[in-house]
């Protein structure tokens, strides 16, 4: 005799209960995946952005300077985004990763995500970037302090949003095909 008989709790809906936890363990054990696999994706679409965006000459050192990827705050990619960079050239130019501070990531960076800081700190970074050739990146659910393009989950996908108006204004050209792929763009898909 099985314990749950023995104790008097056994329901004859038991064959059901025992499909709606394994339901429930299946689709914990795929949002556990998926999120999982969030920053990985990040950090290729980081690397991927730098191929549909056009800095001016004057976003660079040489004409043989790297697009350089900037980390500001906590960095939740790992070495997931050094190998994302890992052998990238971009328009003929090498693709770095650098994990830096706020104050570092206000020069010598190309795209600068700022995920990992707090409200106020990427307020007030975006605001001192905003009228440089830097692609700012956000995972911010707040519309007052997303970057250039902002992170979002839409259907267990990481998909974007794009401020193209804020890019032209900050000197950068993004690529028609980058902005068809945007849940939504500010300023047009020219």
């Amino acid at each position: 005799m099985s314990a749950g008989r023995r104790l008097g709790f056994v329901s004859p809906n038991a064959p059901l209960l025992a499909a709606w936890v394994g339901l429930w363990v299946v689709l914990a054990a795929g949002a556990a995946h998926a999120q999982s696999l969030e920053y990985p994706v990040k950090a290729n679409y980081l690397v991927r952005f730098a191929a549909f965006v056009d800095w001016p000459g004057s976003a660079f050192a040489s004409p043989g300077s790297p697009i350089v990827i900037c980390v500001a705050g906590r960095d939740p990619f790992g070495r997931r985004l050094d190998e994302a960079v890992a052998g990238q050239l971009i328009s003929g130019r090498r693709v770095l990763a650098r994990r830096v501070s706020s104050a570092e990531a206000r020069s010598g960076c190309h795209i600068v995500y700022l995920g990992g800081l707090e409200a106020a700190a990427r307020r007030e970074l975006l605001a001192a970037l905003a009228s440089r050739p830097v692609l700012t990146v956000t995972d911010a659910a707040d519309p007052a302090v997303r970057g250039l393009i902002d992170f979002a989950i839409a259907r267990d996908r990481v998909r974007f949003h794009i401020d193209n108006d804020a890019a032209r204004d900050a000197g950068l050209a993004v690529n028609s095909r980058l902005l068809s792929l945007a849940l939504t763009v500010r300023g047009g898909r020219s």
